[in-house]
C-alpha cells in the first residue's frame, strides 16, 4: 500500500513557506527562513561542478574537448563543495520548525509499502536544489521506502492515458552530437528490444533540417501510439517556451513548436519522457503539465559519459520490469558508488510525476507477463497454500461432494431433469429384520446368514425366471448340511438347459492380505463368477489399465457383464461340467469375437489414467469417477424384501434379464468383519429423494448392495461423472483472479460494478457446472475452493486500491 503526501514549497523574499497535505484533507503549515548561506553554498557548488566537467556538456557548446587533467584540482574543489552544500541544505531541513512535517511522513511510513512525498517549488531556485538529498527519516532511524519526487506547479492536463494492449514501443529521438557518442545508448536500447519495440529517428550528415523536423512530428502523431519517448542530445532551459531541444547543428526546437504533437502522442498513450540532457527542468514541468505520466531529467548540465553511464543502468533496470522511479533511483545509486570517477553526478537526475498517473513499467509480452502476474505476493502464497492444503484434506473433500450431490438432486428435481428408465432394472431381494423374522427356517443369528434361507430365494428367483444372480453374502465358511442345500439349489438353476443362471460371488482379502471367497463346494470358478465385494466411499471402483494387473474385477463389473452377455451372441453359459475357467473363457469369446468394444471392459472411462494412478501415490484420487446419488433411486433399482418373495405366487414377478442381488436388508448384523459394516452412511442426495416420497422417512443408512445397484446402474449406462481436481480448479482461479485485479486496477472507479459482474460470474459458473455434472459430459467441476480462490483476489484488489 502506498501513502502520497503533496509538500508545496515557496519563496517569498527570504523566508520559505512549506504546505504539507495528505490524506482526507490533512495539511501541515511551517514557516522558515531561507538562509542565503544556502544558495551561496549551492553557487559555490555549481561553480565547482561545472569547471570539473568543463566539456563535453549536453547543453550549448562553448567548445569542444576532452576532460584534461586542470591546473586545479577542482575534484577535490567539488567534493569539498558538495560536502558543504549538502551539509548545510540538510542541517536547514532538519529545523524545528519542520520536525511535525517530517514526523508525520515518517510515521505514516510504518505500516505502509511505500510513502512518496510529491514536492512543488514556485521558483527555479529552490527547483534546483537537491531535494531528493533529502534524508527525511533520518533522525527516526527510518531511511528506507520514503521517495521524494517532483511535481510541477501548473498541472492544466489530466493524465488520461488509454490501455494498450501491445508490446511497449520506444521512439529514440538522438539530436545533435557535436562532441558527443550515443553509440551506447543506442547499445542499450538496442538490448531492450527483447522486451520492448524500437524507433531510432534523428540527425544525419546531410539530412534536410525540415524533413527531421517533419519526421519528427509525423512520429509523435502515430496513431499505433508510443510508451516512451527518449532524447539523447543537447538541450536548454527557457523561459517562456517550454525548454529546448537541440536536433542538429545550429538547429533547435522548443517545445511549444510541438505541443501538438506531444499531446497527439500522450493521447495515443505514451507516458513516460527521458531526457538524458541538461538543464530539463522547464522541459518537465511543461510536459508534466501536457499530462504526461512520468519525465525524467538532469537539472544541471550533464557531462556526456555521466549521462551515458546513467541512461545504461537506468535502461537495464527498466529491461527486469522496474518502474521509472526505481529505474532512476538505482541509476542515481549506481553514479554515486562511482562518486570517485563522477563526483556529485548523483545529484543531476530527477523525476517529475503527475500526481494522478501511476507509475509506468515495461511490462512482460507474452509468457513471461503471464508469469510475472502469476507471481504471488506473500500475503497470496500463505493463503492459496492454506486453500490448497485444506482442499486435499479427505473429511473436506467428503464434506463438499455430499454437499454436491444434494445440490444436484435439488437441480434435477427442479429443472426437471430426472434421468428416464434405465436400459435395464436391478432388483434387490434384501433380506430385512421383519424376513428374518418371518423365516420359515429359524434363524437365530443373521451373522452368518443360514445357507438354507439363501437356498430358499435362489429357488424361488429361478422360479421367476431370473438368470443373472448375485449373492452379497460371503460364503467362505463350512456349514456342513446348510452348505449342501445351497449348492443343490445353485447347481439346480446351472442346470436348466433353456435358461441356465449366471451366479456372481462376492470375495475381498482379510485384514492380513489373504483372500476370503465362496466355497468352491458351493461355487466353483469353473461354473460361477467372483468379483471384489469390498467397495470406495463414494468412487466407482475402475479397471487397471491392463486386465493382467488384476485378476479379480469388481463385484459390480461382473453382474454389468453378465447382462451384457445376454444381448449377444452364443455367449458362453456356465456348466457344472466346465474345465475351464468361466471368466477366461467370456474374456476368450469377447476378444475371439471381437465383441470386447460393446463391453465395460472397453470403456475408457472404466480405465486408471496416469495421472489417476499418480495421485494414489499423494493420497488423492484425481479424476476418479464418483458414484451420482443425484440420481433418484426408484431410477436405479426396485427392492423386494425377501419375505414378500417367499410368500408371493409363482407368476407375481419375472426376472428375466434383470439383474437380481440376494443381500442384507439393514440389520444390524450385516457386514465382513464386523457389525454393520454394510450400512453406510445415507448420501444426502439419497435422503433428499426419500424424504420426496415420503417425508416421513427416518432412513439413515445406504445398504451395501443399494451402492453395488448404482455401480451397475452407472456401468450399463455409461454414467462416469469425472471429478475434475480442487487444486487444477483453484490455479485456475488464480489466473483468472490475477487478470480481473489487473482489470480493477485500470478502472478502480467502478468498484461496485465489477463485484455485481463478478457476483453474477460466479453464479453463472456455479450453474454452469450443475448442468456439466448431469450432461453425457459428466463432470464435476468444483466450485466452493475456486470461488473462494478468485472472491480472495477480487476483494484484495479492490482493497488495495481503496487504500491507495
Amino acid at each position: 500500500m502506498n501513502s502520497n503526501f503533496n509538500l508545496k514549497i515557496q519563496l517569498i523574499e527570504n523566508t520559505c513557506l512549506f504546505e504539507l497535505a495528505w490524506g482526507e484533507g490533512q495539511q501541515l503549515n511551517a514557516t522558515l527562513t531561507y538562509p542565503q548561506s544556502i544558495a551561496n553554498l549551492y553557487h559555490e557548488w555549481q561553480q565547482s561542478y561545472l569547471k570539473f566537467y568543463k566539456n563535453s556538456f549536453r547543453g550549448r557548446v562553448a567548445q569542444i574537448g576532452t576532460i584534461a587533467p586542470p591546473p586545479i584540482d577542482w575534484r577535490a574543489k567539488l567534493v569539498e563543495a558538495e560536502t558543504k552544500f549538502l551539509y548545510e541544505f540538510r542541517h536547514w531541513l532538519r529545523s524545528a520548525e519542520l520536525y511535525q512535517i517530517r514526523a508525520t511522513i515518517t510515521n505514516y511510513q510504518l505500516p505502509i509499502t511505500q510513502t512518496n512525498v510529491f514536492i512543488t517549488c514556485n521558483s527555479i531556485e529552490l527547483e534546483r536544489l537537491p531535494w531528493e538529498a533529502w534524508n527525511i527519516g533520518n533522525e527516526f532511524s527510518i531511511t528506507s521506502n520514503i521517495r521524494v519526487v517532483r511535481k510541477a506547479i501548473n498541472i492544466t492536463k489530466p493524465n488520461t492515458i488509454p490501455i494498450r494492449h501491445r508490446k511497449a514501443r520506444i521512439l529514440a529521438i538522438l539530436g545533435d552530437d557535436t562532441g558527443l557518442g550515443f553509440a551506447d545508448e543506442k547499445k542499450a536500447l538496442d538490448s531492450l528490444k527483447k522486451v520492448v519495440d524500437v524507433k531510432f529517428i534523428g540527425w544525419e550528415p546531410g539530412k534536410d533540417i525540415n524533413q527531421l523536423k517533419q519526421d519528427i512530428v509525423d512520429n509523435l502523431s502515430d496513431k499505433i501510439g508510443w510508451d516512451i519517448l527518449f532524447f539523447a542530445g543537447h538541450s536548454n532551459e527557457t523561459n517562456l517556451t517550454g525548454g529546448e531541444i537541440v536536433i542538429a547543428p545550429n538547429h533547435a526546437l522548443y517545445l511549444n513548436e510541438i505541443q501538438t504533437p506531444l499531446t497527439i502522442a500522450k493521447e495515443n498513450g505514451l507516458q513516460v519522457a527521458i531526457f538524458n540532457s541538461c538543464s530539463g527542468l522547464s522541459i518537465a514541468n511543461k510536459l508534466i503539465d501536457l499530462g504526461f505520466s512520468q519525465v525524467a531529467i538532469m537539472r544541471e548540465p550533464i557531462h556526456n559519459q555521466v549521462a551515458v553511464e546513467f541512461f545504461m543502468q537506468f535502461s537495464q533496470a527498466l529491461a527486469e520490469y522496474k518502474d521509472v522511479h526505481q529505474s532512476l533511483l538505482q541509476a542515481s545509486e549506481y553514479l554515486q558508488q562511482k562518486n570517485y570517477i563522477y563526483p556529485s553526478s548523483y545529484l543531476i537526475p530527477s523525476l517529475f510525476r503527475h500526481p494522478a498517473a501511476d507509475l509506468f513499467r515495461i511490462e512482460p509480452s507474452g509468457f513471461k507477463r503471464g508469469l510475472k502476474r502469476l507471481k504471488p505476493t506473500g500475503t497470496e502464497a500463505i493463503t492459496i497454500s492454506a486453500l490448497i492444503l485444506i482442499s486435499l484434506l479427505h473429511p473436506v473433500q467428503d464434506f463438499l461432494l455430499q454437499q454436491k450431490w444434494l445440490l444436484q438432486a435439488i437441480y434435477r428435481q427442479s429443472t426437471n431433469q430426472i434421468e428416464a428408465k434405465s436400459k435395464s432394472e436391478v432388483i434387490l431381494v434384501q433380506i430385512d429384520n421383519k424376513s428374518i423374522q418371518k423365516s420359515p427356517i429359524p434363524i437365530r443369528d443373521p451373522n452368518p446368514m443360514n445357507r438354507e434361507y439363501i437356498a430358499l430365494l435362489v429357488d424361488k428367483l429361478v422360479q421367476s425366471n431370473a438368470n443373472i444372480i448375485g449373492i452379497d453374502y460371503l460364503l467362505d465358511r463350512n456349514h456342513d448340511k446348510d452348505n449342501q442345500v445351497l449348492a443343490k439349489s445353485i447347481s439346480n438353476a446351472i442346470k436348466q438347459s433353456n435358461n441356465p443362471t449366471y451366479f456372481i460371488f462376492p470375495t475381498t482379502n482379510d485384514q492380513r492380505g489373504q483372500k476370503l471367497e465362496t466355497l468352491p463346494t458351493i461355487a466353483n470358478p469353473n461354473w460361477s463368477l467372483h468379483g471384489e465385494v469390498k467397495t470406495i466411499n463414494g468412487h466407482i471402483p475402475i479397471l487397471p489399465v491392463f486386465d493382467e494387473d488384476s485378476d479379480t474385477k469388481p463385484f459390480a463389473y461382473l453382474l454389468t457383464l453378465s447382462y451384457q452377455l445376454q444381448q449377444l451372441a452364443n455367449p458362453p453359459q456356465p456348466k457344472l461340467n466346465s474345465q475351464k475357467n468361466l471368466e477366461q473363457n467370456i474374456y476368450t469369446y469377447l476378444q475371439e469375437s471381437k465383441k470386447n468394444q460393446n463391453t465395460i471392459l472397453e470403456l475408457p472411462r472404466n480405465r486408471t489414467k496416469k495421472l489417476t494412478a499418480l495421485s494414489y501415490w499423494l493420497g488423492q484420487m484425481w479424476l476418479h469417477p464418483i458414484m451420482d446419488y443425484s440420481i433418484p433411486p426408484s431410477q436405479v433399482y426396485r427392492s423386494i424384501a425377501a419375505w414378500e418373495l417367499l410368500e408371493s405366487s409363482s407368476n407375481k414377478y419375472n426376472f428375466k434379464n434383470k439383474i437380481v442381488i440376494i443381500a442384507p436388508g439393514g440389520y444390524d448384523e450385516a457386514g465382513l468383519s464386523q457389525n454393520e459394516q454394510d450400512n453406510h452412511k445415507l448420501p444426502s442426495a439419497t435422503s433428499y429423494w426419500l424424504n420426496l416420497q415420503n417425508p416421513a422417512n427416518n432412513n439413515t443408512v445406504m445398504i451395501g448392495s443399494e451402492v453395488h445397484a448404482y455401480l451397475v446402474h452407472h456401468l450399463l449406462n455409461n454414467r462416469l461423472v469425472i471429478p475434475i481436481p480442487d487444486i487444477w480448479m483453484i490455479f485456475t482461479a488464480i489466473i483468472l483472479g490475477k487478470v480481473s485485479s489487473y482489470y480493477i486496477h485500470k478502472d478502480t472507479s467502478n468498484g461496485k460494478l465489477w463485484l455485481l459482474a463478478f457476483g453474477l460470474l460466479t453464479i453463472i459458473y456455479g450453474l454452469a457446472s450443475l448442468q456439466i455434472y448431469i450432461s453425457k459430459v459428466g463432470l464435476l467441476l468444483p466450485w466452493f475452493f475456486p470461488s473462494m480462490t478468485f472472491w480472495f483476489y477480487v476483494k484484495s484488489s479492490l482493497s488495495k486500491y481503496k487504500n491507495e
